[in-house]
């Protein structure tokens, strides 16, 4: 496998590439290009080499490959080790898994699925993806323990990802309160973190991210297309394989500032900017009673702060609050 030039190709959109061109761009010299793209070729990327115009890209294999998404990532801790499986009954689970197996091997891998048999949303509620036609990750990490921790998290891979579409595409992706992502209020992507306490100050959590990016309107259940989208019904083609990097590596960058004091509340902030939720009328159920009220902040645990009819503001927990029906702004 070579990944650097499978990567060119891949950013280069199915444009042509110059062989002298490709060299200086992957650092290899124009012979060992030509093996690479004969190793890919029967690696089963469909490839075309014309002596003048050069190397393109017609059709990558189908499925993600571990040495693609790991290969030269600017990250400095997830995404040291990917894993890419075609099927697993939830990559969270598998996360969770690997965490078992300490710290050394495990903080900082990226798992990846093409389905899941058994993936799982917020609440219990199931993901539904066709193969190869979502990103489906799982990353784990060990984190600072703090309250609300999978709250304070869940907005730090929201933004993560957000960020990582904008990167790969031409759309504005927001936040719809807690783990949405959403595109003219349709949800495209979502978030599920999950945290345990380690041993002293430490927590272990495994980050949860699906985002829709091939499927068509046919591929989602009747009762919920109007409110899903992909990528793709969305206008946008982009590269599965380079999301998936761009995701890795925005989970780092993001997660790294988490750390810190200044780029916590940087984070906050861009997560506010993207809010399709502040300012909004809504809905809530904590415990058995239902609240209407107006959105007028996150709380720094990432919860909910209503005015109600009343007047009165409320704090709604994000562990505990579901959204029941939300109002425009």
């Amino acid at each position: 496998m070579y990944p650097r030039v499978s990567l060119a190709l891949r950013r280069a959109r199915g444009q042509a590439v110059a062989v002298e061109v490709l060299a200086q761009r992957v650092g290899l010299g124009p012979e060992r290009v030509a093996e690479a793209v004969a190793a890919l070729v029967a690696g089963g990327f469909a490839i075309e080499s014309h002596p003048l115009q050069g190397v393109r890209l017609l059709d990558p294999p189908p499925g993600l490959l571990a040495d693609e998404l790991a290969s030269d990532l600017d990250a400095a801790r997830v995404g040291h080790a990917v894993r890419c499986l075609d099927e697993a009954s939830s990559t969270n689970d598998l996360a969770w898994q690997a965490a078992d197996q300490g710290r050394e091997t495990a903080d900082g891998l990226a798992i990846f699925a093409e389905y899941q048999t058994a993936g799982r949303g917020r609440r219990g509620n199931r993901w539904l993806a066709p193969p190869h036609s979502s990103l489906l990750c799982s990353v784990v990490l060990w984190v600072p323990h703090g309250p609300a921790l999978a709250g304070v998290l869940t907005r730090a891979v929201s933004l993560a990802a957000a960020e990582a579409i904008e990167a790969e595409t031409d759309l504005q992706v927001g936040i719809r309160w807690p783990n949405d992502l959403v595109i003219e209020d349709r949800k495209v992507g979502g978030v599920l973190v999950e945290a345990r306490a380690g041993r002293g100050e430490e927590a272990v959590a495994v980050l949860g991210i699906g985002i829709n990016v091939t499927q068509r309107a046919e591929a989602f259940p009747a009762d919920i297309r109007p409110g899903v989208l992909s990528l793709a019904m969305a206008g946008a083609s982009p590269d599965r394989t380079l999301l998936g990097r761009r995701l890795l590596e925005r989970l780092d960058a993001v997660c790294g500032q988490m750390g810190q004091q200044t780029g916590a509340e940087a984070v906050c902030q861009a997560v506010a900017r993207r809010s399709r939720t502040l300012g909004r009328h809504i809905t809530v159920s904590d415990g058995p009673d239902q609240v209407t009220g107006e959105v007028v902040a996150l709380d720094p645990d990432y919860g909910l702060l209503l005015r109600l009819e009343t007047g009165a503001i409320r704090r709604f927990p994000p562990m505990t609050t579901h959204v029941v029906s939300q109002g425009g702004g």
